[in-house]
Parts: C-alpha cells; sequence; structure tokens
C-alpha cells in the first residue's frame, strides 16, 4: 500500500468510525461563531451530522452513491430563519471536515468527497426547506433518507414578541 492510499484510509476510517469527533469540532465552532451575536447555537443540522459524516467516510472506503442519500437521521429545518442559516452551519461543517481531510493528510480525492457530499447535502436541504413553504416548488435532487420535520424556533420568537402587560393567561390545549 503506498503512502498516499494509506493516508486515505486513515481518513476513510476516522470519518467512518470517528463521526462524533468531528461532529464535536464542527459544534465548537458553531459554539463560538454564535457567541458573537450572544446567543447559544440553535443548530438544525445537529442531529444529522454524526451520521451523515459516518456516510461520507463510507464514500471515502469505496461505497458509491450519496451519502445524504444514505444518511438516516431527523432533520429539523426552520424556514423562518430561512436559507442563509442552513448554509452557515453547511459552510461550517464543510471546514471543520475539510480540515480533518487535511490534518489526516488526505490530498485533493478525499477533499473532493467530502465538498461534492456537503454540496449535495446542502442543496438537498434548502430544497426541502423551499418545499415546506411552496409545496409545488420542485423536489430535491439528492433525496434526504432520514426524516424531516419543521422547526419552529421558539425562544427566539419569545424575544422578539414580549407579553403586553397583564396578559399572563396560558392556554392548555
Amino acid at each position: 500500500m503506498t503512502e498516499r492510499a494509506r493516508r486515505g484510509a486513515g481518513v476513510a476510517r476516522v470519518f467512518a468510525g470517528q463521526p462524533e469527533r468531528l461532529a464535536a469540532a464542527w459544534r465548537r465552532v458553531r459554539f463560538a461563531e454564535a457567541r458573537k451575536d450572544g446567543t447559544p447555537p440553535c443548530n438544525q443540522l445537529d442531529s444529522v451530522v454524526e451520521p451523515f459524516v459516518r456516510e461520507i467516510g463510507r464514500n471515502l472506503e469505496g461505497k458509491e452513491g450519496s451519502p445524504w442519500s444514505r444518511t438516516r437521521a431527523v432533520l429539523r429545518l426552520a424556514p423562518r430563519r430561512g436559507a442563509r442559516a442552513l448554509h452557515e452551519e453547511f459552510a461550517a461543517l464543510r471546514r471543520c471536515l475539510v480540515d480533518a481531510v487535511e490534518t489526516l493528510g488526505g490530498g485533493d480525492a478525499e477533499r473532493a468527497v467530502v465538498n461534492q457530499a456537503v454540496d449535495e447535502a446542502a442543496d438537498s436541504a434548502v430544497a426541502m426547506m423551499e418545499r415546506l413553504g411552496n409545496p409545488i416548488a420542485p423536489r430535491p435532487r439528492v433525496p434526504f433518507a432520514g426524516l424531516v420535520v419543521q422547526f419552529f424556533d421558539k425562544s427566539r420568537i419569545a424575544a422578539r414578541e414580549k407579553p403586553a402587560a397583564g396578559s399572563t393567561r396560558v392556554a392548555v390545549h
């Protein structure tokens, strides 16, 4: 086995076998980005990152197909936050994964697999978000294997909408 192949196998092994380490790096980046705004991060991709990274690792090991189409997780989409917030999360994930590839000694081939997987996932997630608001919008080109739910960010809504004085009624349904 050549040195190049050995490094590529090491990258694949970490992605497929230890996705929680890469997910933890992504969460640290997201937390640092959110601290600039003074709010805790509210990640839409939080439960998706580890299984997605694992599937990217399987592609790096030689498995065919889209990692996004094999990722089984719950994707929480918050249309109120818009596509930009989703793109920011995927951009942070891409930076973490490409940095990991470089740190582990991977090359252009591994970077290309990571970039293609993240591009497909981001495009698919944005298309799914658009379909939440417009059912006749085009379907994602690359389907997601997991469950997609619409997430209502109550903490951010509550911060913007202060209750009127004297209106402390609670409705129970």
